[in-house]
């Protein structure tokens, strides 16, 4: 069976508010932009990233060094 990790990181921001400056980081950042944009009509944007890891070495450490 494989190992398989997968991590995903938001970030989300206002460019009325705060340009391109992200605003809100973690799980929620991409609905609370979303639920700004529909309180004050605001451009809002979101950034996700998706990283996905198949199999490590036992010895490897979470951070990917093997010292």
């Amino acid at each position: 069976m494989r190992k398989t990790g997968v991590t995903r990181d938001c970030m989300a921001g206002c460019f009325v508010c705060g340009g391109n400056k992200a605003m809100w980081k973690g799980p929620n950042a991409q609905g609370v932009a979303a639920r700004h944009h529909d309180a004050t009509c605001h451009e809002t944007w979101c950034a996700v990233t998706l990283s996905i890891r198949y199999g490590w070495e036992p010895s490897s450490t979470k951070d990917g060094d093997d010292g």
